[in-house]
């Protein structure tokens, strides 16, 4: 691998290799360490540290940056919710992915669903439901991480893109979401709302597309719709 550098944390101890001359211990403790992606801008050069286990990789990663870069230049946020919307996530998505098969950094993606949100509309109307996708997708972006990536798939469905995370980690973090969407006040016209989510996980393996991932977190949101949705399943 054509790398700029590679850091081991060790705890107490941090092995630094790499050829770039500002990349010390300091700079690592105050700009890295703890980070999934970080980008890294120096002397009018731009670089991603990654981390991969217990080292952090840095180089310069071009399909990042070029994927930010088109991204910038094209309508790919959702208008009401403000996250990416299909096509803005499913091109994140794609891109995490061929990282995690050139490089082997790990990938989890979570598809949610907003409980009986169609009784939501019929109850309370369309404007409430407006209401509901835009807290839901708040409370989502305010749960995440900076280096994660939420997206409307579409209707009442979310899609949350975790680079670098494993299962175990994508688990916690979507138990978050539930309990913070489940116990949170929805306040519509002095009327209380109900909301719950239901989240289906899965983590890339070498053999996926774009559509095998997405399908198999489909598969696993379903699957935890079926067993009384408010629940997270993983496939």
């Amino acid at each position: 691998m054509d790398v700029k550098g590679i850091i081991k944390d060790f705890g107490d101890n941090i092995e630094i290799k790499t050829e770039l001359p500002f990349l010390d211990k300091e700079y690592f403790e105050k700009n890295i360490k703890g980070r999934a992606y970080t980008k890294l801008q120096e002397n009018n050069e731009e670089y991603w540290a990654i981390k991969n286990n217990g080292e952090y990789i840095i180089d310069k990663f071009k399909g990042i940056d070029k994927l930010v870069e088109d991204l910038k230049k094209e309508s790919v946020l959702d208008p009401l919710t403000k996250c990416y919307n299909k096509k803005g996530i499913e091109l994140l998505t794609e891109k995490f992915l061929e990282e995690f098969l050139r490089y082997g950094f790990p990938l989890s993606v979570m598809m949610l669903d907003i409980d009986f949100f169609k009784k939501v509309n019929d109850t309370y109307g369309h404007l409430a439901g407006d209401y509901v996708l835009k807290e839901v997708a708040n409370i989502i972006k305010n749960t995440i991480r900076k280096s994660d990536f939420c997206g409307r798939f579409g209707g009442e469905e979310f899609i949350v893109v975790l680079p670098n995370t494993k299962l175990s980690g994508a688990m916690r973090l979507a138990e978050r979401i539930r309990e913070n969407i489940q116990n949170h006040q929805f306040i519509f016209n002095n009327q209380k709302i109900n909301i719950t989510i239901s989240i289906g996980i899965t983590t890339a393996s070498k053999s996926d597309s774009l559509f095998s991932l997405i399908q198999r977190a489909d598969e696993a949101l379903y699957e935890a719709k079926n067993k009384g949705r408010n629940r997270v399943e993983y496939r």
